[in-house]
């Protein structure tokens, strides 16, 4: 190979890999990394409080005919991180990291490569209806049923640290804040029950 056919190549190579990037697509090879780092400046830091033992019993449902009953990891035939990721995020509207950051500072020219309107997000889900949905399905339960699950609830805590303490070392002011997420079923996801697209 001569030395023009490498600097082609390389050029070619570059030249597409900084596409990729500008337009910030999210399968492109080697570009997750830059195409996703972006810092939003805040004064303080929240932790989730792991509790293994509430996690452990699960979320908690309502089924249509006034029964309640928790449902575990096991219930539902996934891993445990599966679970946290449902159990933390999801439940409480937060999606996969991408879709946070795929959203962020979109230019107006991935804007208009995308076709998006003003304040349209790049990436966006109805997680209420995609969680009942799926916990309804695993369980094998249809609308009528009235073994249906038409409530599904969660807490946990997160410690809210301010960055000033945490330079001092200080972590007495730290707040406990509770958080607690309930989605409920709405009747006109009916009509779209056997969508294969959620």
């Amino acid at each position: 190979m001569t030395r023009t056919t490498v600097t082609r190549i390389l050029v070619v190579y570059l030249l597409v890999l900084w596409a990729a990037m500008l337009v910030r697509c999210d399968r492109f090879p080697l570009t997750w990394a830059p195409m996703y780092t972006t810092y939003i400046p805040s004064e303080s830091i929240s932790v989730v409080v792991m509790d293994e033992e509430r996690m452990t019993q699960g979320l908690f449902v309502t089924r249509r005919d006034g029964t309640t009953a928790s449902l575990t990891a096991n219930d539902l035939n996934i891993s445990k991180f599966h679970f946290w990721r449902l159990y933390y995020q999801r439940m409480f509207g937060g999606g996969p990291a991408k879709h946070a950051q795929g959203n962020m500072n979109l230019g107006s020219f991935n804007r208009w490569i995308r076709g998006l309107k003003p304040g349209e997000p790049n990436f966006s889900a109805e997680w209420d209806w995609r969680i009942l949905r799926a916990l309804n399905r695993t369980l094998g339960h249809e609308p009528p049923d009235l073994k249906f699950i038409v409530r599904v609830e969660t807490d946990y805590e997160i410690m809210r640290y301010l960055k000033a303490d945490l330079l001092q070392k200080d972590l007495s002011k730290a707040e406990r804040q509770p958080l607690h997420a309930s989605i409920a079923w709405k009747q006109e996801w009916a009509k779209r029950w056997d969508d294969d697209t959620p």
